[in-house]
C-alpha cells in the first residue's frame, strides 16, 4: 500500500517510491539547479545572441533572470489575460517590425470570392428537411386514420399500431413532418397533370 506524504508533490513522493510521474522532461515544479542553467547556456555564460529575437510571454508567464551566482536579479512578467484582451494586438507586431497585411497580389480576382461569400453568409445555414420514409409515412397515416389529425393521446396509447411506445412529442413531430411531406407530394403530383394536360 503507497502512503503519500501529503506535504510533498505527486512527483516527489514518485521519486520518493523510485518511479517517475511523466515519461518525459519534467515541466514544472521542479526548479533547475544554477550548473544546468550555466551548460545549457554555454562556456561564455551567454543566455542569447546579440541578433536572437527574446520570445514573447504569454499571459500569466514570467521571465526569471539571474546572475553569475544564481540569484533572481529580475522578474519580467507576461501581460495578463485582461490586459492581453485590451491591447492593441496590431500596434504590438508594428512594435516588433512586423509587416502589416496589405491584402493579396492580384486584388481583382480575390474580390469576387469575398463578395460570393459575404453572400452565401447573409442567406445563412439551410436547414436540412426532415423526411419520413414509406414505412413510417404508411404508420403515421394508419394512426392518422384510426385517431385523426389531432387524437395523439390515443395514438400514444395504442400497444397495437405504436409498437415502438413513441412518446407524445414524437408523435406530434411525425405527424406534423408527414403533414407537410403529404402536401408536398399532392402539390407534385398536381404539377405533373398540369404539365402532361397542356401538352
Amino acid at each position: 500500500m503507497w502512503c503519500r506524504d501529503r506535504k510533498q508533490t505527486l512527483s516527489q513522493n514518485y521519486r520518493r517510491l523510485g518511479l517517475v510521474s511523466r515519461l518525459g522532461k519534467s515541466t514544472g515544479g521542479v526548479e533547475k539547479s544554477v550548473s544546468a542553467v550555466a551548460q545549457r547556456k554555454g562556456p561564455d555564460g551567454g543566455g542569447k545572441k546579440k541578433g536572437e529575437k527574446k520570445k514573447k510571454l504569454a499571459p500569466g508567464e514570467a521571465r526569471i533572470i539571474r546572475d553569475e551566482e544564481g540569484k533572481v536579479i529580475q522578474v519580467i512578467y507576461g501581460k495578463s489575460a485582461e490586459e492581453a484582451l485590451d491591447s492593441d494586438s496590431d500596434s504590438d507586431e508594428a512594435e516588433q517590425g512586423e509587416e502589416e497585411f496589405t491584402g493579396c497580389a492580384g486584388g481583382k480576382g480575390e474580390m469576387g470570392i469575398v463578395k460570393r461569400l459575404e453572400a452565401q453568409a447573409a442567406i445563412g445555414e439551410r436547414k436540412n428537411r426532415k423526411t419520413l420514409c414509406p414505412g413510417e409515412m404508411d404508420w403515421i397515416s394508419r394512426l392518422v386514420e384510426k385517431y385523426g389529425e389531432d387524437g395523439y393521446e390515443g395514438m400514444v396509447r395504442d400497444r397495437k399500431l405504436n409498437v415502438y411506445q413513441q412518446t407524445l412529442g414524437d408523435i406530434r413531430r411525425r405527424v406534423a413532418i408527414w403533414k407537410k411531406q403529404r402536401a408536398g407530394e399532392k402539390e407534385g403530383e398536381g404539377r405533373g397533370e398540369g404539365g402532361e394536360v397542356g401538352a
